[in-house]
């Protein structure tokens, strides 16, 4: 049986036009019989979020914890750069809707082809996927590997290990 420490759904959603079901940055953790320990924050959609997995980060010089997926532009300093906090989108969202992110514990991210377990990830040109990489230009996601390699093709729910990720340095 999954547990929630605070009573949240890790897959809600409330639409823009809805109230808020909690206060914007609170994190609730789930212990999840499978994965073990999960943490979540809670966050408003800046743009649309497209699916569950999908990295996000906080949207710099908009309100605190408005989360837009994660590219390469998105995470170049001077708009969301380093130390900008990262989580993984656990439902599709639309614009200005809210929802959770996770950002501890085992759980799954979105990758672009052959990324590597245990490696260091990337943001890419590609809205919410991660990659090994090591484009020039691209920053790294600190505090996020994945459990499982992916093969020859993207994927949308690969096995990975969240530890409070956030944007490193630019590659």
């Amino acid at each position: 049986m999954t547990q929630a420490v605070i009573g949240l759904s890790k897959d809600q959603v409330v639409a823009a036009t809805g109230v808020p079901a909690f206060r914007l940055g609170t994190i609730g953790g789930v212990d999840d019989v499978t994965k073990g320990y999960q943490e979540f924050i809670y966050g408003r959609a800046d743009g649309a979020v497209t699916g569950a997995g999908y990295l996000c980060g906080e949207a710099t010089g908009a309100t605190n914890f408005d989360f837009k997926m994660v590219t390469v532009t998105t995470t170049t300093p001077g708009t969301a750069g380093f130390g900008t906090r990262v989580g993984a989108a656990q439902a599709v969202l639309a614009d200005n809707e809210y929802g959770w992110f996770q950002i501890y514990g085992k759980g799954s991210v979105r990758t672009l082809a052959s990324a590597a377990k245990g490696t260091r990830l990337n943001s890419t040109a590609t809205g919410g996927a991660v990659d090994d990489d090591a484009t020039t230009g691209s920053e790294a996601i600190d505090g996020l590997v994945l459990g499982t390699a992916t093969g020859g093709a993207e994927a949308t729910n690969a096995d990975a290990i969240f530890n409070y990720p956030s944007v490193g340095a630019t590659l």
